[in-house]
């Protein structure tokens, strides 16, 4: 039966140790020690990520140590997790020289495999020279003239110009290989010079498996999201995607990684309540809290600028590693997304991409206009809100299988989603100029009346109906003393729409090759020497 996570208070269990001396760390003589440790899983969260170690202990052992972590830990989120039984004791932080640990040594993959090609041609290039000197040094002091030495000269002149070009066919290779070598130097990542060591006094007498978990920064990941539509069924399909990468120090080879919404050492607890005080104060004079309304602030004192990015120091090397962004999950409900196949992720900061699963269902496809902000039709598909945590990024937009673009969509609260899929030009869309007249009403001309009045059009030159929405915006008066009247054609199907005041909605099916004409009437009466702001 597992123990539940026991947090170490680092200030008074650990201590830390620098230098060579840290290496000779190990286990009383005689007693059985615990062997090399495995990463079990990896929860990255906005910001960070939490690495869980597990390290099989032996009966009898007297320590455990977990080699080759990152240099950078966070010592006050390290926990250790011990089965029922397995008494703990003293815990110690070391930071030790990477090159002191055989078993921390890191090679590239890649640079492994073309050096062991190079020693190979290299390898080949010495046979062939061992077989041209011996076919120069042969004598031929005791052969007789005749046909068999005229044979023999002929062999040899043969066999030594297919060395001759197997020689330089290899020194080719060689040269290629050396070109090869030096881009696998070049885009190796280059290891931190130290590593950490922890190591844990214990005690047991049946043995079990120890966990080790400790958080990271440098580490994250960030939503995306793909939407395919069906323009002519309305099948619609939004798969979710993760940017992960990171740059924590160590590299993550082939294992189980959880992605989480939520950010740890978010606020556990309220702020105390401050009583609400009043008290008099002199006032100010007019004249200083004009100056110190105008004085510029401090340089000091103005925000610096947000970066995108921070540095960070790897050995020798200085990498910038690109920020993601927390904000995105903001007022969204905790989830975590745990994904089902292994994933390998190197400790250079290069991005990959996971699929989270893919959403299905059926949208309704609309044409919508908005004439009074362009003369043009955008196919627009709305479907209901699916369930699920559904933090803000951006969306890349296909219709019809053909990409049209990317937008940042934030998916809030909204009952209905909407999403966007470009201009439709089989929708031919004219819009008229506007009509004003205007004219003094009342006995003595005391209000002003202005007459407004926009028409448009939209043709359908598809070989197949379409779902028309027209949305206009129609004045809506702040004021009693301003009076609005109007008048549309055809009538609208929605007033207020989306609780939007003042924004008209017509929807309305459209045919092929059918045109349907709009007009809206505004008469506007207002004081005669009032200024409105916003009138045409």
């Amino acid at each position: 039966m597992q123990r539940l996570f026991t947090t170490l208070a680092i200030a008074a269990a650990t201590t830390a140790v620098t230098g060579p001396a840290a290496a000779a760390t190990g286990a009383a003589a005689g007693a059985p020690t615990a062997g090399s440790s495995t990463i079990s899983q990896v929860l990255l969260y906005p910001g960070g990520a939490q690495v869980d170690r597990a390290q099989r202990v032996p009966a009898g052992a007297t320590q455990a140590r977990f080699t080759c972590l990152p240099a950078e830990l966070e010592r006050d989120a390290l926990q250790v997790r011990a089965p029922a039984g397995m008494n703990l004791g003293e815990l110690k932080i070391e930071r030790v020289a990477r090159d002191t640990l055989p078993e921390c040594r890191q090679r590239d993959a890649r640079l492994r495999e073309v050096e062991q090609q190079r020693a190979g041609v290299e390898a080949d290039i010495a046979g062939v020279d061992a077989a041209l000197a011996y076919l120069k040094g042969l004598s031929d002091r005791e052969a007789r003239p005749g046909p068999a030495l005229a044979a023999s000269l002929d062999t040899l002149r043969r066999n030594a110009q297919e060395l001759t070009l197997r020689r330089q066919a290899l020194r080719e290779r060689f040269n290629d290989l050396g070109n090869e070598l030096a881009a696998a130097k070049a885009a190796a990542p280059t290891a931190s010079s130290h590593v950490s060591v922890v190591t844990l006094r214990l005690s047991t007498s049946e043995g079990g498996e120890l966990g080790l978990s400790y958080r990271l920064s440098g580490a994250g990941w960030q939503p995306q999201y793909r939407a395919r539509l069906d323009t002519a069924s309305g099948a619609l399909s939004i798969e979710r995607l993760a940017q992960i990468a990171q740059t924590s120090g160590e590299d993550w080879t082939d294992v189980k990684l959880k992605l989480s919404t939520v950010r740890p050492r978010q606020a556990a607890g309220l702020d105390p309540l401050q009583p609400w005080t009043l008290s008099l104060e002199r006032p100010e004079p007019v004249a200083q809290r004009v100056r110190m309304a105008v004085m510029p602030a401090p340089a000091m004192l103005a925000a610096p600028a947000k970066d995108l990015s921070e540095v960070r120091v790897t050995g020798s090397v200085v990498t910038a590693v690109t920020s993601f962004d927390p904000s995105v999950f903001e007022g969204e409900f905790g989830a975590e997304y745990d994904l089902p196949q292994r994933v390998t992720l190197r400790a250079d900061g290069a991005m990959s991409t996971v699929s989270l699963g893919v959403m299905s269902a059926t949208a309704r496809v609309l044409a919508r206009v908005q004439p009074r902000i362009e003369p043009a039709a955008y196919l627009v598909a709305e479907l209901p809100r699916p369930q699920g945590s559904w933090p803000m990024g951006a969306v890349q937009l296909f219709r019809d299988n053909a990409l049209i673009g990317q937008v940042p969509l934030q998916f809030g609260g909204e009952a209905t989603w909407t999403l966007p899929f470009g201009v439709d030009d089989r929708l031919r869309v004219r819009v008229e100029p506007d009509k004003r007249e205007g004219a003094n009403t009342g006995l003595i001309g005391s209000r002003r009346e202005l007459v407004v009045t926009r028409q448009w059009q939209v043709e359908n030159l598809r070989g197949r109906p379409v779902t028309l929405q027209v949305l206009e915006p129609a004045p809506v008066p702040e004021h009693e003393d301003i009076r609005v009247q109007t008048q549309f054609t055809p009538p609208v199907t929605k007033a207020d729409w989306h609780d939007q005041r003042g924004i008209q909605s017509w929807e309305l099916p459209l045919a092929p090759n059918q045109t349907q004409r709009f007009q809206a009437v505004y008469r506007i009466s207002v004081p005669k020497d009032a200024y409105v702001s916003n009138l045409p």
